[in-house]
């Protein structure tokens, strides 16, 4: 981690634990009807399971439709039926596959890795394609809630769950793409997001006009530094763009796993002490 992320991050985890300290107020959800999207490939459907779980759980709010965004693959699409999930091929979201991206950064010890995936789930996002309601709530397929989550209250705000994540790559990316300087005190990173239609045009439209009207899924990629393997954020990105909102910073832990334990295993272990937790690939051990 750079020196100024790391200071920034320091400062945001203290900000966290004094905001913890805060009685957190009680959350009326609104009863307006919305989609879930989670944008998954092949390896998430060992823990996606979990994921959903906690989803259909602890997500209070009056859900319509749970879609999955994929690629063409049989054991994908027969999961989706059993689990009475839909199934969204993810090339007809954006009209492209994600290779066409042909995104590759280059490492700090000079290797390079092929991120053209990972942006591609985040442009899916920021789309505004899928589902037939107002509202999207968005969640990583390897995040798990562990306690009620309302993402949209009674008088129709939206809830952004804040987090003491930190890189500055993200922020320099925002300026270079809008031309406009946006920050936080903490921050939007929080593995689930819930999207309006209705402000994610206003995004794309902002995003256009700020680059000569160049179609706004090639301006985040040409806005993209290369010398970052992570150098683009939707969260930090549409977040920030929002006035409107309620934040709610939580507690959040990230684990590593060899085997999975049961969602009822997991939420004796943690539900009484994070709102979620989150199984990240790069923290997967060896079998």
């Amino acid at each position: 981690m750079k020196k100024t992320d790391a200071l920034l991050q320091l400062g945001r985890q203290i900000l966290c634990k004094l905001w913890e300290l805060q009685r957190q107020r009680h959350l009326e959800p609104s009863a307006t009807p919305i989609d879930i999207v989670i944008p998954i490939i092949r390896k998430d459907l060992d823990i996606l399971p979990l994921c959903l779980q906690g989803v259909r759980r602890h997500v209070n709010q009056n859900v319509k439709n749970i879609y999955i965004v994929a690629p063409d693959d049989a054991d994908i699409k027969a999961f989706c039926q059993h689990e009475q999930l839909v199934y969204i091929d993810e090339t007809s979201v954006l009209q492209m596959a994600p290779k066409e991206l042909g995104l590759v950064a280059t490492r700090t010890d000079g290797t390079k890795v092929d991120r053209s995936g990972w942006l591609f789930q985040q442009l899916v996002k920021l789309s505004g394609n899928i589902g037939t309601c107002d509202y999207y709530l968005t969640i990583d397929a390897d995040h798990i809630l562990m306690q009620p989550h309302v993402f949209l209250t009674a008088d129709d705000a939206p809830v952004f769950y804040m987090s003491d994540e930190c890189n500055t790559a993200y922020y320099k990316n925002i300026h270079r793409l809008t031309k406009h300087h946006y920050w936080s005190l903490l921050s939007y990173v929080d593995h689930k997001m819930l999207f309006s239609k209705k402000e994610l045009a206003r995004v794309r439209s902002m995003i256009e006009q700020a680059n000569d009207g160049k179609e706004w899924k090639k301006a985040i990629l040409d806005s993209y530094d290369r010398m970052e393997t992570s150098g683009f954020s939707e969260f930090e990105l549409y977040g920030d763009f929002v006035t409107r909102k309620i934040k709610q910073p939580w507690r959040h832990l990230k684990l590593g796993y060899g085997s999975l334990a049961s969602y009822e295993e997991l939420s004796a272990s943690y539900a009484d002490q994070y709102m979620c937790i989150t199984f990240p690939c790069y923290l997967k051990k060896s079998k």
